[in-house]
């Protein structure tokens, strides 16, 4: 049927309709492919129907014409706080395709290579989880280089054209993708708003803010203690590494990390029209030598090569000051969804020199979520005597509410929540309606706030540089949109923020600037340091200085170990990172391990170790065997962690 009646199901009532002109089926195949095979898609609207309501997607010939109709259920709503602004809408599942939408998916899977897995119903994933197939080798010497901020809850890619970089948009429009992947049953999966779409279903079903745990030892004190916050359940992987846990498939984070690339790569090549297999990838200054690794590693699974694991703070002061002749010293402040980061550099010119970095891995935008979400249960639960928090899609319903208020108190003194039906019990069916003001964000968030103020301060006491002598502060990160976060930067320095730097671009759009410049061999120089010191294990729990904090980087450093005395004849040593005596006190990074033989335990023949970390934070090991002098590559091990 081309241009028929639509099935009965079409023919209820709905509370909006979308029309969508187009010229023909071809046009459809081309433009809304992604849709048809994905089940779903995304439509802007400032004020979008609830979730739960039934939608009308109607596509359009010139002459006004319906050409294929979809009924469709909205599983995401997203008011706008500002009028036309682009993460503003709906996100549509489609419940019921007349004839011709349903011939149209039938041509696209006869159209997709007999080695993918077309999708089962309307709205499965059609990707698999375990699809990542890439070049072991993938080319350094030829192609474009992209910039990515891989980010906690965001991640977004850019390109340098004519000399000015810009933002790829993915196919639906948008400069940043949600950090989600939603893993479905059967393994096949979602990534970025197709995920968040599901993920209001199946909250236990959806990897988010994994980027705090990449890289991590499972038994680290900081998975073993945060973990739990998640819907999904934080296990150990194969490696030692905390992993996603989906049912019986445990799923390692490079993995996830890797289908975030991947859909950001896919989004470069749509916009280039060309291949892309080289980037430049942006962590937080604070992030360790495995976690760095980690990221290369997800990049590789990706496809990529990864020319650089760059800071976030320091991509963002080349996006603040690259071009422009300067000569400030600057304090970027980069407050993003799960990371904070403070970072004191230098910039002259060309030349930026990091002066001193410190940073907290768990403090970001998420946990003012946090703080948001369990005011709104408790006061509910108070007043009305009903609890929500037993139901995930209850909580998650509301953590999405609560996201969206906290971005219009941006704007405003109030926001109000309006979640209809979130809980049915025998009583029926309960409502959640809230009025929150901007005074009582502030309240349940103060301790936040002042926690990223004493960590600025440490950076400046590590510089020994005043707060007078500081020429820009430069706030990078969703959350630093706060008016709190800004009212204390003013009251703290005496002076605004810069206003040159875009705080959710400006870390992709500087790892662009750095890819260009090392494509193109223009003039850029980037000075770091190690942000936390590296340490060897000694007896008794004790540790000692390898590299100390604030080294300049690229580093290298030879030390000696002994022999065990044991049958296992190993010569094993333990590494830590932090700027504690003891090792309980530092952040186990892994252990080196090298067989020997009993002659070596006899003699107590010393090994020499050559530690280096390159100039993005990259660890690498070797040692040389004392008996054949030759050279040995050692991995950093996280399964034999110390009790």
């Amino acid at each position: 049927m081309s241009t028929g009646t639509p099935p009965r199901a079409a023919r209820q009532q709905f509370s909006s309709h979308v029309r969508i002109a187009v010229q023909g089926k071809n046009e459809i195949l081309e433009r809304y492919a992604l849709n048809l095979s994905q089940g779903g898609m995304f439509v802007r609207e400032d004020a979008p129907p609830a979730i739960g309501q039934v939608v009308l997607v109607e596509f359009m010939l010139p002459d006004g014409t319906p050409l294929a109709r979809i009924s469709a259920r909205v599983v995401h709503s997203r008011p706008a706080t500002t009028p036309g602004e682009r993460n503003a809408g709906m996100g549509l599942q489609f419940i019921e395709l007349d004839a011709t939408a349903t011939q149209l998916t039938q041509l696209l899977k006869q159209k997709q290579p007999p080695s993918a897995a077309p999708p089962k119903m309307p709205g499965a994933p059609s990707t698999r989880v375990d699809s990542l197939a890439p070049d072991p080798t993938p080319s350094r010497a030829e192609g474009v280089v992209v910039g990515i901020d891989l980010g906690t809850v965001n991640s977004c890619i850019a390109i340098v054209q004519d000399g000015r970089p810009r933002v790829i948009r993915s196919k639906r429009g948008y400069e940043t993708i949600p950090s989600v992947v939603y893993v479905g049953a059967d393994r096949g999966i979602l990534v970025g708003h197709a995920a968040v779409e599901r993920m209001i279903l199946e909250p236990n079903r959806a990897v988010y803010g994994s980027k705090r745990f990449l890289g991590r030892p499972f038994q680290s004190k900081e998975v073993q203690s945060l973990g739990h916050f998640f819907n999904y359940e934080i296990a150990q992987g194969p490696d030692g590494r905390a992993a996603a846990k989906m049912g019986d498939a445990v799923l390692r984070l490079e993995i996830v990390a890797a289908h975030i690339l991947k859909t950001l790569r896919d989004m470069a090549e749509h916009d280039l029209k060309t291949e892309v297999r080289r980037a430049i990838i942006t962590c937080p200054a604070y992030f360790d030598e495995t976690q760095r690794g980690a990221i290369r590693e997800a990049g590789r699974l990706a496809g990529l090569h990864v020319e650089r694991v760059l800071n976030e703070p320091t991509a963002a002061a080349v996006a603040f000051g690259h071009g422009k002749g300067m000569k400030r010293t600057a304090l970027v402040y980069d407050l993003g969804g799960g990371t904070f980061d403070a970072t004191l550099l230098k910039i002259d010119g060309d030349t930026l020199e990091v002066l001193a970095t410190h940073g907290d891995p768990f403090l970001g935008g998420s946990d003012f979520d946090d703080r948001l979400t369990e005011y709104v249960l408790m006061s509910y639960e108070r007043e009305k005597g009903v609890v929500l928090r037993d139901s995930q899609v209850a909580v998650q319903r509301i953590r999405f509410a609560v996201e969206l208020a906290k971005r219009q108190l941006s704007e405003a003194e109030t926001a109000s929540i309006d979640l209809p039906f979130i809980k049915k019990t025998e009583s029926g069916q309960h409502d959640l309606k809230m009025t929150l003001s901007r005074s009582i964000l502030e309240t349940l968030t103060e301790d936040l706030v002042d926690r990223t103020m004493g960590i600025v301060q440490v950076v400046l006491d590590q510089a020994k540089l005043p707060a007078s002598q500081l020429d820009d502060v430069i706030l990078v990160g969703g959350q630093s949109r706060s008016p709190h976060v800004r009212r204390r930067i003013q009251e703290r320095f005496g002076k605004p923020p810069a206003k040159n730097v875009h705080p959710d671009e400006a870390v992709a759009l500087g790892a662009a600037l750095v890819a260009n410049a090392m494509y193109a061999k223009s003039p850029l120089e980037l000075k770091d340091i190690l942000a936390a010191a590296i340490r060897i294990g000694e007896g008794e729990g004790a540790t000692k200085v390898l590299m100390a904090r604030g080294t300049k980087l690229p580093a290298e450093v030879k030390f000696e170990i002994l022999p065990e005395q044991s049958a296992k004849a190993d010569y094993k040593a333990l590494l830590y990172r932090g700027d504690n005596d003891k090792a309980a006190g530092n952040t186990f990074l892994g252990t080196l391990r090298m067989t020997a033989d009993q002659s070596l335990v006899i003699t107590k023949t010393k090994v020499v170790v050559t530690l280096k970390v390159s100039a993005d934070g990259i660890m690498s090991v070797t040692m040389q065997h004392p008996r054949t002098q030759q050279v040995h590559s050692v991995e950093v091990s996280l399964v034999d962690k110390p009790q």
